[in-house]
């Protein structure tokens, strides 16, 4: 009977009357010290590559909403038969009021709290690992690819992440959070500030200078330089 290829191969390489006894295979001891090394690699370098590609993934969502927000303001102005460039309806009328009629969302709640469905008095964090208890809480809409987008007119006394300059025409403050209730839930991680700037549009948080986006303040001013760099470099 002939002889299949595997058969003839295996022939040529060790011949039928081989002895064998000098052949040796691994051993268990081997076997098992090669998995514990593998396994020792694999928890030293997953976490690593999980983080660099949710930070990533962070950058990209944070891109993205900071094009929606703009692209939302000149529909908004188309919506509205008003001419692009008139801030004047913003002074009064809340962005994501607005928003909701030419943009894509899930979910519209009058606050934070009400759209997550638990309270956002201990949920975020600095990026020193503190309690950002200062968050204010506003009209927030979930887009339909899952981020949070809160919205408030500011005040004279609201703090703001600008020039002296842009602080005067800063009309609105965004928080968004790119993956929505998910964690980590940190200010300049997978949470930003931006604003809606009289004459400039939907700027980011820290465009004038980023002096706090470090592991040593809370990082509220980290979003331009995100945008910049289009990278978290700082953790």
């Amino acid at each position: 009977m002939a002889e299949n290829g595997l058969t003839a191969t295996v022939r040529k390489v060790v011949p039928q009357n081989a002895d064998l006894k000098g052949f040796k295979g691994f051993t268990l001891a081997e076997v098992l010290i090669t998995l514990v090394i593998i396994g020792v690699i694999a928890a030293m370098t997953i976490p690593t590559l999980m983080n660099n590609t949710n930070k990533q993934e962070y950058v990209s969502r944070l891109i993205k909403t900071y094009s929606t927000l703009n692209q939302g303001l000149n529909a908004i102005w188309n919506n509205n038969d008003t001419a692009p460039g008139d801030y004047t309806m913003f002074h009064t009328v809340n962005y994501l009021d607005e928003f909701e009629k030419v943009g894509s969302i899930q979910k519209k709640c009058n606050t934070i709290q009400a759209c997550i469905g638990v309270s956002i008095a201990t949920r975020y964090k600095t990026l020193k690992n503190s309690v950002f208890a200062s968050l204010t809480d506003g009209k927030t809409v979930i887009t339909s690819d899952g981020q949070l987008i809160s919205y408030v007119i500011v005040t004279s006394s609201a703090a703001v992440y600008l020039s002296a300059e842009n602080q005067e025409k800063t009309i609105g403050r965004f928080f968004v959070d790119v993956n929505g209730a998910k964690g980590p839930n940190k200010l300049g991680v997978d949470a930003y500030y931006l604003y809606l700037v009289e004459g400039k549009g939907v700027v980011p948080s820290g465009m004038d200078g980023v002096t706090y986006c470090n592991t040593n303040n809370h990082g509220q001013d980290c979003a331009a330089k995100v945008l910049k760099e289009k990278a978290i470099t700082y953790i």
